[in-house]
């Protein structure tokens, strides 16, 4: 039995949408609206502005995504060279079954950049959260001699995390001349390869 959409989920899952389409800016009110099938005073009543929404959705992606990876690679006992693994079996599991919210993040965080608006500081406390956990995974592993002694784990967290963006957005242009499992084998390769001793 599917689970019945309440007005809030409603209202943001077509803001998702439209920003993802039109961008934060392109996109109006009333267009959200119109799309959730819902008059601007309902969406007044769960959400003050705009930019409240957007927090919502940005926080859901903080949900669904961060704290669900954490806890995923979390789980149980694993060396850090299988946490890898686990973030990157999470983020593309993830980008399949949620490709609008990460593409809204991506996409979003490109117009907010440098643009001094409240919500950069929203997306940015997202990122630094992602970073952070990469980090973590990444200094422990070349602790432990798992990992190339060349890596810096801070920086490299966030190449991890900008290939991520950089791939979303790839395949979305391409998606009709890539062969999907191909595409997402080769960003798991890029990423162990440039972290993981040989033997």
């Amino acid at each position: 039995m599917r689970k019945k959409i309440n007005s809030s989920e409603r209202i943001l899952m077509a803001a998702l949408k439209l920003f993802v389409k039109k961008g934060y800016k392109g996109s109006g009110v009333a267009e959200i609206t119109k799309l959730a099938g819902f008059t601007r005073g309902a969406l007044y009543c769960h959400f003050k502005t705009k930019e409240q929404l957007t927090i919502e959705i940005i926080k859901l992606f903080e949900e669904k995504f961060l704290q669900g990876m954490i806890k995923y690679v979390n789980e149980g006992t694993a060396t850090p060279s299988e946490k890898i693994e686990k973030t990157l079996h999470y983020t593309i599991r993830f980008a399949g079954e949620y490709k609008d919210l990460c593409l809204f993040m991506t996409m979003i965080s490109a117009e907010m950049c440098g643009s001094r608006n409240r919500l950069e500081k929203h997306l940015k406390s997202v990122y630094q959260q992602w970073s952070e956990f990469l980090t973590e995974i990444l200094r422990e592993g070349k602790q432990v001699g798992e990992f190339k002694e060349t890596i810096d784990p801070y920086m490299l967290s966030l190449i991890i995390i900008g290939v991520h963006d950089g791939v979303l957005l790839q395949k979305e242009m391409n998606q009709n001349n890539i062969d999907i499992k191909s595409y997402t084998n080769q960003f798991r390769n890029l990423v162990v390869s440039g972290v993981i001793k040989q033997s």
